[in-house]
């Protein structure tokens, strides 16, 4: 295991979040919703959405050599970190209520990606 997987790794959960709060932004676009158009048509003009396709394209490259460099038993629950991620995003970029049951969540998913972690 190469401390390059490790930091692809690292990047494909960024572009998970990225591209997570692309869609998110893209689609409470007030230009968008206030559109006649149906819901596909508003999407398919979205920026936003098209950058956050763009950037899960670039995920699936780096994910593909992540997986040739490490174990799938490692990379996909540290991959779950993404989870962690979008939640604070969400706290502090979009401005959302997090419940303490969700932030409870969050914090047993970083120890289950820490313990797998541990056995790098």
């Amino acid at each position: 295991m190469t401390v390059m997987a490790i930091l692809v790794l690292a990047g494909t959960i960024c572009c998970d979040v990225i591209g997570q709060l692309c869609f998110k932004v893209g689609l409470d676009d007030p230009s968008i919703s206030a559109q006649a158009l149906p819901i596909w048509l508003r999407v398919a003009g979205s920026p936003l959405i098209w950058l956050g396709v763009a950037t899960y394209a670039v995920e699936i490259a780096a994910w593909l050599f992540v997986l040739s460099r490490l174990p799938l038993s490692v990379a996909f629950p540290l991959a779950g970190l993404s989870y962690c991620g979008i939640a604070l995003a969400s706290r502090f970029i979009l401005h959302e209520s997090i419940s303490r049951r969700r932030w409870i969540g969050t914090i047993l998913i970083a120890l289950g990606a820490a313990v797998v972690g541990s056995s790098l």
